[in-house]
């Protein structure tokens, strides 16, 4: 099967878990400047896109939802649910320090400690999904 032809939605898939690769490490790298506004937007572009990730696997986690500790793939769930978490505060913290609204450094301190967890959870899961990216990106 050529590239070409393969499923839109495998494409779209791919192009979604890409740019969220892509636009996590941007944020890593960006995050000391000297263009502090690249990291922003960038943050600001990533919810979005989140929110299509998860969207677009909406059936797995209702599927583990429903069963709980009972699927076999309740861990990565929980692990799912930790970045999830993470990113989001990460995200919310980024916002006062951006628009400038506090200068109190616990907006920098929990926003930076996030971000550090979150890159290094993106890394687990990917990891742990290393089954589903290879069998995504194969061209069969």
């Amino acid at each position: 099967m050529s590239i070409g032809s393969l499923p839109r939605r495998r494409w779209s898939k791919i192009a979604v878990d890409t740019a969220l690769l892509a636009g996590f490490l941007t944020e890593f790298i960006t995050r000391e400047g000297p263009d502090y506004g690249l990291h922003s937007w960038v943050g600001i572009v990533l919810v979005p896109i989140i929110a299509v990730h998860l969207l677009s696997n909406a059936a797995w986690i209702r599927r583990v939802a429903a069963r709980g500790r009972n699927d076999r793939e309740f861990s990565l769930a929980v692990l799912n649910a930790v970045l999830g978490l993470l990113a989001s505060v990460c995200i919310a913290t980024g916002f006062p320090i951006w628009l400038e609204w506090s200068d109190a450094e616990f907006w920098a301190l929990t926003h930076t400690i996030t971000g550090f967890l979150s890159i290094i959870l993106m890394f687990v899961h990917m990891w742990r999904n290393r089954s589903r990216i290879r069998q995504l990106a194969a061209l069969r």
